[in-house]
């Protein structure tokens, strides 16, 4: 569907922020639904990029009188990574833009959920975010959610996102970075072990999202420590709805067996893939 650039900001040295109003987009969204975005007026790269769904807010545009008149404000962090995403940093609010979604399926919560960690590294953190938003909208309500906590790693301090919105959430934050310019010096699954191992009164979830090395290393620890673990894998695709087959991931089967992150996924049980 055709949209407009709400904004496109910088939000830290190394990743922006970028809203696209989109009238005939819906309004609420799952937490690990992704949409694929191109600008309408260039012709390279010609293939849409998927993205996960950070937020949907909405604010007046054009004839709008207030909020509520408003069309949805799909929004998206990213870090410029190659032709695609450069061309996405140029945009300017106003230029139209080219986008399709929600598509994916998304994070599920069980009902008898107690404890939820959540592991996210890099570009991992927006549908962490949005998760750790929507669990702290149904806390204490049809859940009994006792604890929330979120694990956040990267290379360097520039690489940790979204710390308000976790604050919000009311979440316990736990960073660790490989150089030691914030948090904890080492990998996110130092930090993690000693909760997983810990013994717990109450069903404990796993949520992950990040590089495929941090993700094989959660499940790795996942499947350790006998906490169940839903992982959102990253993917390059063309399409965003299994025509294309371009982001086949191999899982645990009889002779080898694939599935497709934009159709199947992009969120699975940590222990249906081959890592």
């Amino acid at each position: 569907m055709r949209a407009t650039v709400a904004f496109n900001r910088q939000i830290s040295p190394a990743y922006l922020q970028l809203g696209i109003a989109a009238p005939a987009f819906p309004a609420t969204f799952r937490a690990g639904e992704f949409v694929m975005i191109r600008p309408s007026w260039v012709g390279d790269p010609f293939l849409p990029r998927a993205f996960s769904i950070y937020r949907i807010s909405t604010r007046p545009s054009g004839g709008a009188s207030s909020a509520g008149d408003a069309p949805p404000v799909v929004e998206i962090l990213y870090k410029i990574l190659g032709r695609g995403t450069q061309c996405l940093s140029r945009m300017e609010p106003g230029q139209e833009i080219e986008i399709l979604g929600p598509l994916g399926n998304s994070f599920t919560l069980p009902d008898d959920l107690g404890q939820a960690v959540l592991v996210a590294g890099g570009i991992g953190v927006p549908p962490i975010a949005a998760l750790a938003a929507q669990v702290a909208q149904i806390r204490n309500s049809k859940f009994e959610i006792r604890n929330l906590d979120v694990f956040l790693g990267g290379k360097t301090s520039e690489d940790i996102l979204c710390l308000k919105d976790f604050e919000e959430a009311g979440a316990g934050v736990h960073i660790t970075t490989e150089d030691g310019s914030l948090g904890t010096r080492g990998l996110i699954t130092d930090v993690l072990r000693p909760c997983l191992l810990t013994p717990h009164a109450s069903r404990l979830t796993l949520y992950a999202c990040g590089p495929p090395g941090m993700l094989a290393a959660v499940a790795g620890l996942a499947e350790e420590s006998g906490v169940p673990c839903q992982a959102s894998v990253e993917a390059n695709m063309a399409c965003g709805f299994g025509a294309c087959m371009g982001c086949a991931v191999e899982v645990k089967a009889d002779g080898k067996s694939y599935k497709l992150v934009c159709k199947d996924g992009p969120v699975f049980d940590s222990r249906e893939i081959v890592w």
